[in-house]
């Protein structure tokens, strides 16, 4: 049972808009966060360019069976998505992602990108997506951090979030950061809420609320 009085444990999970496995994380955790808000944890969803780690880019392919093993994994995780074709940039949002400031707006972002691409089957940022950034983060805070932010590059804050993220040892996504314990892989609701709920109370044992 948590304790309501109890600072909030504050565990981040690192994720890429353009990985599939990473949306069907989002689908996953955001189908059970008021069990993960009564645990007492909050999830700081960070975003980073996978391709930095791996060995693909942006734009890159992948063989059918890659797409069929992706596809699989997620239908045992209950949910139906395909594949996009090819990898997609995901730096523009990720780097809105990185300035919008609160949980609740990245929350909000981090859901309109994943409809956008997985759902409704749109590769680049569209007007609405970019009126919603504009919303999150200002108009003058979007003009004076990203431009034109459907342009190639570059994006600064998404690249050293990238470098802080593998100097930690993170090679994949999505990756929960526990304390100075990487977690990666995408599991089911009730698995998720198992774990979080061990470590909620381990970190509370020592005297910690967040993992930095």
């Amino acid at each position: 049972m948590n304790d309501s009085t109890a600072p909030p444990v504050r565990i981040r999970l690192y994720y890429d808009f353009a990985s599939t496995l990473c949306y069907v994380a989002h689908r996953v955790l955001t189908s059970v966060e008021t069990e993960v808000a009564e645990l007492g944890v909050e999830i700081e969803w960070c975003p980073i360019d996978l391709t930095e780690a791996v060995p693909w880019d942006r734009g890159d392919s992948f063989a059918d069976e890659v797409r069929t093993s992706v596809r699989n994994t997620a239908l045992t995780l209950g949910v139906d998505v395909e594949m996009p074709d090819p990898w997609l940039d995901s730096r523009p949002a990720s780097q809105i992602a990185l300035k919008t400031g609160s949980l609740a707006s990245e929350a909000q972002w981090r859901a309109a990108v994943f409809r956008s691409i997985f759902e409704h089957g749109e590769h680049l940022l569209s007007d609405d997506l970019l009126d919603l950034a504009r919303e999150l983060i200002g108009e003058d805070n979007f003009a004076q951090a990203f431009g034109d932010v459907e342009a190639s590059g570059p994006f600064p804050i998404v690249e050293q979030n990238t470098e802080d993220a593998m100097a930690l040892g993170v090679n994949g996504v999505p990756t929960l950061l526990l304390d100075d314990w990487l977690l990666g892989g995408v599991f089911d609701g009730e698995s998720m809420l198992s774990i979080l709920a061990q470590l909620a109370e381990q970190y509370r044992d020592l005297g910690h609320s967040a993992v930095n």
